[in-house]
């Protein structure tokens, strides 16, 4: 076993947000998925997420009703027009309008945001994501409500992701890997991640694409593109705003998060990049076992940076810490020209001082 740096890492972990362990793995460049997993210190370890049944959400599944899309779809849209309208009208407040009746209906409409973007599945869940970074634009009530979304969403079950294996490999999960965890330790809006060992003895997570997700995009990028032009010929929130340009951006972006080749590509060269520095940690992608809808990465656990309690109980000094994020940023950006896009707190993970690598 090798022994990492005795300096605390912060490990730019490769997550599609969500359980307790935190694999780090791929960073993502301007350009590139991220796994978005979430993460737990090693106390926690026996902890895994609830594997949720095919039919839990009904986006949690292989096919879709274009139709009943657009009615959930436009019926959200609708709902929080009428709501925003709502907001300022003191009628609409049985016991008046006041700062603190304004706080509590923010809050009741930030829980209903929330939960409204997780059944609507992952094109609405990745929105809420990245809203949740955004505290100079929300208000803070949907702020935290959002990053709820960064390490709470269901998994899918563990035939799906055998299926998805045996059709891109053309073997079974007991041909490929020594030992596969069916329950995932992480799952995401575009995929979720497995423990498994190599035949080879290697340890490492799998990140599994949800199935039907290309569909999915396909009907709800479609009816996205609907609202963005109502939205630009809207006379009043039309005016000044470029909302087809907004909707072709976000196009191409989530296109290109599930394209796990292209991710497990850029991870190498954010790895070559930061190969020098002893600090950072990008797990290698072990390409034999790898394909547009799996991807084998090497794995790293770690403490997700948003755990202040965690991270002070491991000795880690959380200034220490925001002083090398700044550092990688900087290198990121004025020295590589290649950066990661999407540092929301399911991206970042700690290593402690002298983990060993698993």
């Amino acid at each position: 076993m090798a022994a990492f740096s005795d300096r605390p890492i912060p490990a730019l972990a490769e997550t599609e947000s969500e359980s307790d362990i935190v694999p780090t793995g791929s960073a993502a460049p301007a350009q590139m998925s991220t796994l978005e997993l979430t993460d737990m210190d090693d106390a926690q370890a026996q902890y895994r997420i609830r594997s949720y049944g095919d039919k839990s959400y009904r986006w949690n599944r292989e096919n879709y009703s274009r139709q009943r899309r657009y009615i959930d779809i436009w019926a959200f849209v609708l709902k929080l027009m009428a709501a925003q309208w709502a907001y300022n009208k003191a009628w609409t407040y049985p016991n008046g309008l006041t700062e603190e009746s304004q706080a509590q209906r923010r809050r009741k409409l930030a829980v209903w945001i929330r939960e409204t973007l997780l059944d609507l599945g992952p094109t609405f869940i990745k929105v809420g994501q990245m809203f949740s970074t955004r505290a100079d634009l929300f208000p803070i009530e949907y702020v935290e409500e959002l990053s709820k979304l960064q390490d709470k969403v269901p998994a899918f079950s563990y035939e799906q992701v055998e299926r998805i294996i045996e059709q891109d490999f053309g073997r079974t999960i007991p041909e490929l890997y020594r030992s596969f965890d069916p329950i995932p330790i992480a799952a995401a809006s575009l995929g979720q991640v497995h423990r498994a060992q190599l035949h080879s003895g290697a340890e490492v997570v799998v990140k599994v694409q949800r199935p039907g997700l290309k569909k999915l995009f396909t009907i709800d990028l479609q009816i996205l593109k609907g609202i963005a032009r109502y939205f630009q010929n809207h006379p009043r929130w039309g005016r000044g705003r470029d909302w087809i340009g907004i909707y072709e951006e976000c196009c191409r972006i989530l296109w290109e998060e599930i394209e796990y080749l292209n991710e497990g590509r850029n991870a190498d060269t954010f790895r070559r990049n930061f190969k020098d520095e002893d600090w950072v940690r990008v797990p290698r992608v072990y390409w034999r076992y790898s394909s547009p809808r799996a991807l084998t990465l090497e794995y790293l656990p770690g403490i997700k940076i948003s755990h202040y309690e965690a991270l002070e109980a491991a000795g880690l000094d959380r200034k220490n810490l925001a002083k090398l994020g700044a550092q990688a940023y900087l290198q990121q950006l004025l020295n590589d020209g290649f950066f990661h896009a999407d540092p929301h707190p399911g991206n970042i993970a700690v290593m402690t001082i002298a983990v060993a690598q698993l």
